[in-house]
């Protein structure tokens, strides 16, 4: 990009004014715009960022009894996301492409764009 602020760049400076202004809603409320971006691609302009930067780090903690527990760290996450979309791909499906998945009896859509085709 030339002189315009990437999307993650924007997203995190969002991001952050809101953390700093966590204790005060009428300065957050005052303050907060939502960036303007042209494009966001959340596992592209996000989570992989995230992910390359803190690979380790939990990105998922499911907390039950036994042997239902889990922690899965950011490297986990993305190399089951680059999974899913390779699937996808295989399947057909192009970035750009509007899906419909059934996921444990709950309907959810999705744009598929969010994956890495």
């Amino acid at each position: 990009m030339t002189d315009v602020q990437s999307p993650t760049l924007a997203f995190r400076d969002a991001r952050d004014l809101l953390l700093r202004h966590r204790d005060d809603y009428p300065a957050a409320l005052a303050e907060f715009t939502w960036p303007q971006l042209d494009e966001f691609n959340w596992a592209l302009d996000w989570f992989d960022v995230i992910a390359a930067e803190h690979p380790d780090r939990d990105a998922l903690r499911i907390v039950a009894d036994g042997d239902a527990a889990a922690r899965i760290s950011y490297g986990e996450m993305a190399a089951r996301s680059n999974q899913a979309a390779n699937w996808l791909r295989g399947l057909g499906a192009r970035r750009g492409d509007r899906l419909l998945l059934m996921l444990g009896g709950i309907w959810a859509a999705c744009l598929i764009s969010s994956v890495y085709l």
